[in-house]
C-alpha cells in the first residue's frame, strides 16, 4: 500500500486504499534454476524484524544441480526520505559461475490501469511504471534504481508482462565471495505530484546518488532519534516488550511528510476499515505521538485541516452549521467516504469534537503559535458552531439528541454523556483559543457549555451513559473512561462514585474491545486501584498479540495485524494514565503516579512538553517529575 493510491472499492462504490505493485520483487536464477518458480529449493534459516532500527533480515539458502546460494535480504522503508523503499540481496554462492538477478515492479492482483512502462527518451532508470487505480480515483508512479557494488557483467533490456515490468541484470560470481544487488525504489501517488510516474524517476535517481550505504545510516539514525523518547518500565519485561512494539508500529504509521492521515491499521492493508480515518486518530494515537515525535502529530491535524471545507460541506448537509467531520475520512481530501452499509456514518457525530480536542490538545502540547490562528482556530471555531447547532434548548438546559455514543450497541441515545462532555470541553477551548487569536467568541458558547445536560443519577452522584440510560448495556459505561487521559471537567468525586457504580453494574461483563479495556486500566490507576489496572492492562493486549512479530489484533477473533488504534491507547495508558499527567494550561503533574502492580516507575528520556524536551520520571505514589 501508498499514502494516497486508493481506488474506487467494487462492492460498495467508495474510495478504499489500494494494493500497489510490489517494486522489490527479485528473482535469482542459478544453472537456469529460477528461485521463485522452485520455492521447493528454498529453505529460510531466519527471519528477524529490527525494531531498533526498523530494518527486515531475511536469511536462507538456495540449493540447485549442485550450486548452493547463501541469500540475504535486508528491506527497510526510509524514514529519512519517506517516498523511498530499499532492498539489499547479498549472496554468497558456493561454485564459481554466473548469477542472473531478475529485478520487477510486479503488479499482478493491482486493480488499475498501467499508463507507463517505459522511461521518458534520454532518461536513465531501471524501471519504471505508472498505473491509474480502479475508477480513476488516483494514479501511482513507481521507479526503481538498482545498484551492483561488486560488479556487473550485462544489463539486459526492460522486458514488460502482464504481470508487471522486468529486467535482468548478469553478475559474475566466486566460491566464498559476497555479492551485493541493491534495489532503491521510489512510489509516488497523485495526491502527491500530479504526475506521479516522472517524480518517482526523480526521486528513485535521487536515491542511488545518496547510495544505499548512506540511506541506510541516515535511516537508522531518524530511528535512533526517535527512540529518544522510549517508553520504559521497570516491572515487566512482557508489558515492556509491548510498548516497544506499540512505539514502533505507530511511528511506523506516521510521519511529518505524511498528507493522508492515518488509519486504523495504518498502511499494513487494506480490506479492513479501506485505509480511512476515524476518531481513532485523534482520541487513541494522537496524544503518544504529539508528545514524541510533534511534527508527525502536527502533519496529522494538517489531514484534517485539508479536510475542513468537506466537513462545513457536509454539515450544510445535514442541516448544522460549522464543520461536521465524516465518520470515515478518505485519503484525498478528507471527505466522507462511510460505505452506505455503516449506520456510524451518520450516527456516530461524536467524531467532530473528537477531532477538535485534538487541535486544542495539540496547542497546550506545542505552544505552537504559528498554527494557532490559522490551523487551531478555523477547527475550533467551526466545531463551537456545529454544537450550537446540533442541539436545543429546554427547560432541563442544553440537549443533544439522536446521536450514537462511543458504545456502538446503543445506536441512538440523547444527552449522551461522553458526547456533551467531550462538547463541553471543545466549546471552553474554543472560548480560550478566541482570547488568544482576538476574536471575539458568541455569547452561546458560554452559555451552552454550562447548560449542557448531563445524565446523572442523583441519589448516588453517579454520571449516567445517557439519558433513559438501559442496564441492558453496561458496557456504555466505559465511555466515560475514554475520557480519563484527556482531562474532562468532571470533579474527583462524581469520577469515583461513577467508576465504583460502573465496576458493580458492569460485573462479570467481558472487558471489550482492547483500546477501551486500556482506558478502564488509567480509570482504575486514578482511583489508586493498582490491582485492577494491572487486570485491565493485562486484558486489554495479551489476548490479541500476534507472533512472531508484535502485532496487535483489533479483537482475539481475527488473525491479521496490525491495529494501531489499540497500541496507541496502550501508549496513551502509560504515558498519560499511569503517571498522572495531563495536557492542561497549568502543571501537567494533575495526580500522583498510581502504576500497575508490579511496575516501580516509569522513564522517558525525552518527551516533548510545550516545544521543550523533558526527561519523565513516573514512581509509584509520587508526582512524576519533568526534568531538563
Amino acid at each position: 500500500m501508498v499514502s494516497g493510491f486508493v481506488f474506487k472499492e467494487f462492492a460498495y462504490g467508495m474510495e478504499n486504499l489500494s494494493p500497489a505493485p510490489c517494486p522489490l520483487a527479485t528473482d535469482i536464477r542459478v544453472n537456469r534454476r529460477s528461485l521463485l518458480e522452485h520455492p521447493d529449493l528454498l529453505t529460510v534459516r531466519r527471519q528477524q524484524l529490527d525494531t531498533a532500527t526498523g530494518e527486515l533480515l531475511t536469511e536462507m539458502v538456495f540449493a540447485a544441480d549442485g550450486a548452493t546460494l547463501q541469500i540475504q535480504v535486508l528491506q527497510f522503508a526510509s524514514r529519512s526520505v519517506p517516498s523511498l523503499l530499499c532492498q539489499e540481496i547479498q549472496i554468497v554462492p558456493s561454485n564459481d559461475g554466473e548469477l542472473e538477478l531478475v529485478s520487477m515492479i510486479a503488479a499482478e492482483g493491482v486493480p488499475g490501469e498501467v499508463f507507463r512502462d517505459r522511461a521518458p527518451d534520454r532518461t536513465e532508470i531501471d524501471l519504471v511504471m505508472g498505473l491509474e487505480a480502479h475508477g480513476g480515483l488516483s494514479r501511482l508512479g513507481e521507479a526503481i534504481s538498482v545498484l551492483t557494488p561488486d560488479g556487473l557483467m550485462r544489463r539486459g533490456d526492460p522486458f514488460t508482462r502482464p504481470d508487471g515490468v522486468t529486467r535482468s541484470y548478469l553478475l559474475a560470481g566466486k566460491s566464498g565471495q559476497a555479492l551485493r544487488f541493491q534495489t532503491v525504489a521510489a512510489l509516488v501517488s497523485t495526491i502527491y505530484h500530479a504526475e506521479p510516474d516522472l517524480e518517482a524517476i526523480r526521486l528513485a535517481s535521487w536515491g542511488a546518488s545518496i547510495g544505499f550505504g548512506r540511506l541506510r545510516s541516515e535511516h537508522r539514525g531518524a530511528w535512533s532519534e526517535l527512540w529518544k523518547s522510549r517508553v520504559r518500565i521497570s516491572g515487566d519485561t512482557d508489558d515492556q516488550r509491548m510498548l516497544d512494539a506499540a512505539f514502533f508500529y505507530l511511528h511506523s504509521s506516521v510521519h511529518p511528510s505524511s498528507l493522508t492521515g492515518m488509519a486504523p491499521f495504518g498502511l499494513s492493508q487494506f480490506a479492513y476499515y479501506f485505509g480511512h480515518s476515524f476518531w481513532d486518530t485523534e482520541t487513541w494515537s494522537f496524544l503518544p505521538v504529539v508528545l514524541t515525535d510533534p511534527e508527525a502529530a502536527r502533519a496529522l491535524l494538517d489531514f484534517r485541516l485539508r479536510g475542513l471545507p468537506a466537513a462545513r460541506r457536509l454539515a450544510d448537509l445535514f442541516g448544522y452549521r460549522g464543520a461536521q467531520f465524516p465518520w470515515e475520512a478518505g485519503q484525498i481530501d478528507g471527505r466522507d467516504v462511510t460505505p452506505t452499509f455503516a449506520t456510524t456514518g451518520w450516527l456516530e457525530q461524536h467524531i467532530t469534537p473528537d477531532v477538535a480536542l485534538s487541535f486544542w490538545e495539540y496547542q497546550l502540547a506545542t505552544n505552537d503559535a504559528d498554527f494557532l490562528r490559522d490551523g487551531t482556530w478555523p477547527v475550533l471555531q467551526a466545531a463551537a458552531q456545529w454544537i450550537v447547532s446540533r442541539g436545543i434548548e429546554t427547560d432541563r438546559g442544553f440537549e443533544i439528541q439522536h446521536i450514537m455514543g462511543p458504545s456502538e450497541s446503543v445506536p441512538e441515545t440523547t444527552n449522551n454523556a461522553y458526547v456533551n462532555i467531550i462538547c463541553k470541553m471543545v466549546l471552553a477551548a474554543a472560548q480560550e483559543c478566541a482570547r488568544q487569536v482576538g476574536a471575539k467568541a458568541p455569547p452561546s458558547w458560554k452559555r451552552i457549555q454550562n447548560s449542557l445536560v448531563i445524565p446523572l443519577d442523583q441519589r448516588r452522584q453517579v454520571i449516567l451513559p445517557y439519558d433513559n440510560f438501559n442496564s441492558a448495556t453496561p458496557q456504555a459505561f466505559g465511555d466515560l473512561d475514554m475520557l480519563t487521559v484527556h482531562d474532562p471537567p468532571v470533579s474527583m468525586e462524581m469520577l469515583r462514585s461513577t467508576h465504583d457504580y460502573a465496576v458493580e453494574a458492569r460485573g462479570s461483563h467481558p472487558a471489550g474491545i482492547g483500546f477501551a479495556t486500556a482506558a478502564r486500566a488509567a480509570t482504575a490507576a486514578l482511583m489508586g486501584d493498582r490491582r485492577g489496572a494491572r487486570q485491565l492492562f493485562d486484558e486489554s493486549w495479551k489476548k490479541i498479540w500476534l507472533e512472531p512479530f508484535g502485532m496487535i489484533r483489533e479483537t482475539p477473533r481475527q488473525d491479521y495485524g496490525c491495529f494501531l488504534t489499540n497500541f496507541g491507547s496502550l501508549l496513551q495508558t502509560a504515558m498519560l494514565g499511569f503517571t498522572g499527567l495531563r495536557i492542561r494550561a497549568g502543571d501537567w503533574r494533575a495526580y500522583p503516579a498510581i502504576l500497575p502492580e508490579g511496575w516501580t516507575k516509569i522513564e522517558v528520556d525525552r518527551l516533548w512538553v510545550r516545544g521543550q524536551p523533558k526527561r519523565l520520571l513516573a514512581e509509584n505514589g509520587r508526582r512524576a517529575e519533568l526534568r531538563d
